[in-house]
Parts: C-alpha cells; sequence; structure tokens
C-alpha cells in the first residue's frame, strides 16, 4: 500500500533500430521474463568487442567479410546518387554472396562493383555490421525496389556518403573511437560527438 516504486517511462532503442517509450517496469519484467537480464552494460559489451579485435595470430578465426559496394544499377533514381554505397557481411566470400545480385532487391536489382572487403576475425561481424549502419544511418538510401517477386522492397543496407568517410568510419571501429564520433550528412564530413 505504502511502497512506492519507480515506474517512468524509459527510451530503449533496441538492435534492429526499433524505438520504444516503454515503462520502467515494463521493461524490467520483460528483462526478467525466463530468468534473462541484461548482464552488462554497453560500455562493457564494446570493451569486449574491441579488445576482442586486436591483433590477429595463427589461433583466430574468420568470421566473415565486410564490404562496400557499388551498384551498377541502369535505373536513374540510383545512377543519379553520387557517393551511393552498401556497406555488408558475408560468411562467405564476397564473391559468392554477390552472385545473384542482379536477381535480388537487396542490391537493387543490380550487379554490383566490389569498392572494398575486410576479412573480419574472432569478433561477431554482425555487431561490427551494426555499428557501421547505426553510425551511417541518417545518410541511408530512402528508395523502393521492385523484387522479382512482385513487391516493393526497401533496401537497409545502401548509404549516401563519400567512398573515403566509409573508409574512415572503418578505421575508426577497429581502433574503438567509432562512439566518440558521429557522421555529418550535410557536411559529408566526421565530426566529434557534442
Amino acid at each position: 500500500g505504502k511502497r512506492f516504486r519507480k515506474d517512468g517511462r524509459t527510451r530503449t532503442i533496441f538492435e534492429n533500430g526499433t524505438e520504444s517509450t516503454m515503462l520502467y517496469r515494463s521493461l524490467a519484467k520483460a528483462l526478467y521474463k525466463d530468468g534473462r537480464i541484461v548482464s552488462e552494460t554497453n560500455e562493457q559489451a564494446n570493451s569486449n568487442f574491441y579488445t576482442n579485435f586486436g591483433g590477429i595470430t595463427d589461433n583466430d578465426t574468420s568470421t566473415g567479410y565486410i564490404y562496400i559496394l557499388k551498384s551498377k544499377s541502369t535505373d536513374p533514381r540510383i545512377q543519379s546518387l553520387e557517393h551511393l554505397y552498401k556497406i555488408g557481411f558475408a560468411t562467405t566470400t564476397v564473391e559468392k554472396r554477390i552472385a545473384n545480385a542482379k536477381k535480388e532487391s537487396t542490391y537493387l536489382m543490380a550487379d554490383v562493383e566490389v569498392i572494398a572487403e575486410f576479412k573480419v576475425f574472432n569478433i561477431n561481424p554482425q555487431k561490427f555490421e551494426y555499428y557501421l549502419h547505426s553510425f551511417f544511418g541518417e545518410a541511408c538510401l530512402d528508395l523502393l525496389v521492385a523484387g522479382n517477386d512482385g513487391k516493393n522492397h526497401r533496401p537497409k543496407e545502401w548509404f549516401i556518403a563519400p567512398l573515403e568517410i566509409i573508409q574512415e568510419a572503418v578505421k575508426l571501429l577497429v581502433n574503438g573511437q567509432i562512439m566518440g564520433y558521429q557522421y555529418n550528412k550535410f557536411k559529408k564530413k566526421i565530426e566529434l560527438r557534442s
């Protein structure tokens, strides 16, 4: 009766990019369900990520490739976009991953050119890709592409940013410094977070 429990709203951003303003206790209840809770802070997770990304030895295992692609689409909407690149991840070779590019909406229904690829060791490559996608989120391509299934799709891994900026962001990620920076799509440059 007289016990007070904090139950304000909390802004929650899920790993897939969706957001919610859940009640604090509802969030806690969802985390405790089935005995699961958040066991490490974001700072701890980032620290572990960067620690495991260090020097490569014979004991290290390749977990995939991060790649940067450029579209060869003849669609005027796509051709008119300067600095349009896809940043993606493959567990196989990049060549195998893009073999059917012209049949997949994720590749804008066109062949692609491999601009760069980075072999990844001992880390969760999806997390590596997630950090890059979050970093360039404001510069994400907003375009519907008709797929072979007759439906419209909105590809999520295409970004409008100069190649040298993308490569600089990859270096910041590898060095563990990307959390201190942000991409300014209007100035087309990387800036310190304020």
